[in-house]
């Protein structure tokens, strides 16, 4: 339901500020890559293919859905005297939990609009999709959640896994993208033709708080979304997220974690357009704090300056601690 606040429609406000992608060094750098694997394939006549690498919660799957959608047309159908047909450039396919050969045959299948059956065999299965990636002229694959299969199975059914999609690859010499944590990565070691067949590799980490450079990361992404929440709320008072005490306070709640910003960052200004008065308090942030159980206890938005920065010293500590 269409809820209206002050001129204001909460839902539509709250879902642009979802949707509002910062485009910092690492997501620039992974985007590059991803390019790049498609161009040398097209030069080459052979895939190159990429690899998005890291831990949950640092974007990859909001990066593999964006260049889905960067890469697929407006309009999918392409007509002719003789025929109609979808197009699409870009097929994203999440991976099953327990991924077999047969299982992700089928889920590929579905990904290009065939409708499979279960009694199919693999290698029919392998030839629908051999035929869709042709007509749909498709330029990339992309894997997510590649790390099901390094979670589980055994290594001879890894093992075939990589040399299934070796195969599709040879064949259809189309590149993939495999996103997913290091243990996708070690997957795909295993058989060293496939491994030679991934030599772009963007590894996506959690934003520390400081970094060598002189404006560390995770500020720029705190700027760039509170100028967002300032024009989708019409924001005329409100605190600056890149304040020393309040940025400190952000950081130790996510611990860095694009996916926590993203929750805490919905929840608080979600308080802050229901009041309706323009504003955007720290006591929007702590309200929104004590009902996420990554950040309810402690709740750094209720503690002073002097003891978020305690709090920052002691995990400092404890992580110089964890790496001796």
């Amino acid at each position: 339901m269409t809820t209206l606040v002050n001129a204001i429609n909460v839902q539509q406000a709250l879902e642009s500020l979802a949707a509002c992608t910062v485009w910092y060094p690492g997501y620039k750098e992974a985007m590059r890559l991803v390019s790049k694997c498609i161009d040398t394939t097209r030069d080459r006549k052979d895939p190159s293919s990429a690899m998005l690498i890291g831990p949950t919660g640092v974007g990859k799957t909001r990066l593999c859905q964006m260049i889905e959608k960067q890469m697929n047309p407006i309009n999918p159908i392409q007509k002719s005297d003789k025929c109609v047909r979808q197009i699409r450039h870009c097929v994203y396919i999440e991976l099953p939990e327990s991924a077999t050969i047969k299982s992700l045959s089928l889920v590929m299948a579905k990904a290009l609009n065939e409708e499979p059956r279960d009694y199919q065999s693999i290698t029919t299965l392998e030839t629908l999709i051999m035929q869709r990636l042709i007509t749909m002229e498709v330029q990339l694959v992309i894997f997510d959640d590649f790390h099901h299969i390094a979670e589980k199975g055994r290594t001879k059914t890894k093992s075939s896994l990589c040399n299934w999609l070796i195969k599709l690859m040879n064949n259809s010499g189309i590149p993939f993208v495999v996103s997913g944590s290091t243990g996708a990565e070690a997957t795909i070691n295993i058989v060293q033709e496939l491994s030679d067949r991934f030599p772009y590799r963007a590894r996506l980490k959690i934003l520390p708080l400081a970094e060598d450079h002189s404006k560390p990361v995770l500020l720029g992404i705190l700027a760039g979304l509170q100028l967002e929440m300032i024009r989708l709320g019409e924001l005329k008072n409100h605190i600056s997220l890149t304040e020393p005490y309040h940025y400190k306070a952000i950081y130790l709640a996510t611990q860095g974690n694009f996916r926590r910003l993203s929750i805490l960052l919905h929840d608080s200004f979600k308080i802050a357009l229901i009041r309706g008065d323009h504003t955007l308090t720290i006591s929007d942030f702590a309200n929104a704090a004590d009902d996420l159980e990554f950040c309810c206890s402690p709740n750094y938005f209720r503690m002073t300056s002097h003891q978020v920065n305690n709090a920052l010293k002691a995990r400092a500590s404890r992580l110089i601690e964890s790496k001796k």
